[in-house]
């Protein structure tokens, strides 16, 4: 078969629906995975045969996006700050807003040599980001699930990032202060999940989605814990759901911080928040 009709044939095989909104957007993104090969040249090379093998591979996996599963655990790749991160099930895919917390702390004067600390690493996206982009860090890595940690260990060896990894809850497990604080927590409301499109309520991992009654419920148990983790100056990058600002005000107040930036995503929507130690 040719790459035309297999891209046909995805967009036809591709149920069209809240997950899934462009079937044969999907279909030929897929295939050019399959392929080894950018987009564009699927697009320039319509009548390229495409060998057998390739074919059953693209097929079996328009069968698992069918049915639900996220085109990414199924690739087993996701971009994250133009670098490509290993996902398993076992991890949250990045998503875009992510990347909001990497461009808030670029904004920041860093010491001469930051010392990072990346609570609820998943992947590893923010700490392995971090640890390249900012010259002489040093970066500290947690997160609750030890197969979470052994995906960020795989993907900070595969780009050469300088970190440490610990599983453990939270931060309770952590000694010394940092410069730089970030944390992706879990803050989707328990009521809201079963709401969540399949591709990620049956497959991404429930303990780093579930926030609790509002979703802030381990935001503000992390937050009374920062004070003894942050060094004097330092600052806390917060990843929050909409809606959640007002509810945290009491724990910002709380721990003495002062909140020095609101980190809006493209929509306007206030999702990072940015805390400094006075």
């Amino acid at each position: 078969m040719t790459v035309a009709e297999l891209s046909a044939e995805g967009a036809a095989a591709l149920p069209v629906g809240p997950g899934l909104p462009n079937a044969r957007r999907e279909a030929r993104w897929l295939l050019a995975r399959a392929l080894g090969c950018p987009e564009a040249w699927l697009l320039a090379h319509p009548d390229e045969p495409v060998a057998e093998a390739t074919a059953a591979l693209f097929r079996s996996w328009l069968a698992r996006r069918a049915a639900g599963e996220p085109a990414h655990y199924i690739v087993g790749t996701c971009p994250f700050w133009g670098r490509i991160f290993a996902v398993t099930p076992a991890v949250l895919i990045p998503r875009p807003e992510t990347e909001l917390i990497v461009e808030c702390a670029l904004t920041l004067p860093p010491p001469g040599r930051p010392r990072i600390l990346d609570v609820g690493t998943g992947s590893g996206c923010l700490a392995v980001t971090l640890a390249l982009e900012l010259p002489g860090a040093t970066a500290v890595a947690t997160d609750v699930s030890p197969e979470a940690v052994a995906v960020a260990r795989r993907n900070a060896s595969a780009l050469g990032a300088e970190v440490r990894f610990a599983a453990g809850n939270l931060a309770a497990h952590v000694r010394g202060t940092f410069d730089l604080v970030v944390a992706n927590l879990p803050y989707v409301p328990d009521a809201e999940i079963p709401g969540l499109a399949v591709e990620i309520r049956a497959h991404e991992p429930h303990v780093a989605l579930a926030g609790g009654e509002d979703g802030a419920a381990l935001l503000r148990t992390f937050m009374a814990d920062l004070p003894r983790l942050l060094a004097p100056g330092g600052h806390a990058l917060l990843e929050m759901g909409p809606r959640q600002r007002a509810g945290l005000q009491a724990a910002v107040t709380a721990a003495g911080f002062v909140e020095v930036h609101r980190g809006l995503d493209h929509a306007g929507i206030e999702r990072v928040l940015v805390l400094r130690k006075a």
